[in-house]
C-alpha cells in the first residue's frame, strides 16, 4: 500500500489527539523509511533520501490555514498532509484545497487534506499521476494501444456551418 494511503487511513484517536496523531504518523512515515528532521511544519517534517513528507494540524480560521500552506510550501516537502476537523468548525476541505490552489504555486508538490472526525480525504496535485499511468499503461499494451480511442480528440466530428454573428448549425 502506498504511504498517503496508509496516512488517510488512520483514525481518530479518543485522548491526547495531537500527541496520538503524531505518534501515528511517525511510526506509518518509519515503516516507508521516513526519519524526523527539522523543519517550519508545526507537527512533523520527515525526510527520506530524495523525499519529504510535511505534516501540519489546522483548526483554525482562514488566515491560520493559509499561514499552515505557506509553511508547507516553503518546506520542499514532495507531499504535505493538512489535518483538520469538521467538528471544528473550520474550513471545508474542498475550501481548503481552493485556498490552496488560488493562493500557491505548489509545482509538483502533492497535497493531502485529512478530515479526522469525518474520516474523508481530498487530494490535490495528484492528477499528473493518473493521467502518466493510463500513459504507461497503454505504452507497454503496444499494438493495443492504436486500436483504441485517443485520450485528446484528433478532429471535430461535426461540421458546423454558419456566419459569424448569425445563428450556427452542427450536421
Amino acid at each position: 500500500m502506498e504511504f498517503a494511503d496508509e496516512i488517510v487511513r488512520v483514525k481518530k484517536p479518543t485522548a491526547r489527539l495531537i500527541d496520538a496523531l503524531a505518534e501515528q504518523y511517525s511510526a506509518i512515515a518509519f515503516k516507508f523509511g521516513y526519519l524526523e528532521a527539522q523543519s517550519p511544519c508545526w507537527l512533523y517534517f520527515m525526510r527520506k533520501e530524495g523525499d519529504a513528507a510535511a505534516f501540519e494540524v489546522q483548526f483554525g480560521n482562514v488566515s491560520e490555514f493559509k499561514a499552515s500552506m505557506d509553511r508547507m510550501v516553503k518546506s520542499g516537502a514532495a507531499l504535505c498532509f493538512l489535518i483538520t476537523s469538521s467538528r471544528a468548525h473550520a474550513m471545508k476541505l474542498e475550501e481548503a484545497r481552493g485556498l490552496l490552489l488560488r493562493n500557491f504555486e505548489i509545482k509538483k508538490q502533492k497535497f493531502v487534506f485529512i478530515d479526522i472526525e469525518a474520516g474523508r480525504h481530498l487530494r490535490a496535485n495528484f492528477e499528473w499521476d493518473k493521467f502518466e499511468g493510463k500513459l504507461s499503461r497503454q505504452d507497454s499494451e503496444g499494438s493495443q494501444a492504436h486500436s483504441r480511442a485517443p485520450i485528446f480528440r484528433e478532429e471535430r466530428r461535426k461540421k458546423i456551418y454558419g456566419h459569424r454573428g448569425e445563428h450556427k448549425e452542427q450536421d
